[in-house]
């Protein structure tokens, strides 16, 4: 199959099954909104640190870094 068919029928099965989902009686415990808390902390440093890299990265190509030698950190 080309991607354009595949990409159709998970679209089609996502449609199916979002429109005949039936409401769940569940609820959120204190364990799982921790874990909730925990993923967006992580996400947050992740992109932080990704930005960072980025930031030095971008300023090294436009010559305005210094290049950093083996022993600099």
């Amino acid at each position: 199959m080309d991607r354009y068919r595949v990409l159709c029928l998970s679209g089609a099965v996502l449609m199916t099954s979002l429109l005949c989902a039936s409401p769940a009686c569940a609820y959120l415990d204190p364990g799982t909104g921790s874990m909730i808390v925990q993923a967006l902390i992580a996400v947050f440093a992740a992109v932080s640190v990704s930005v960072g890299i980025f930031w030095k990265r971008l300023k090294l190509f436009f010559g305005r870094g210094k290049k950093e030698g083996p022993g600099d950190t």
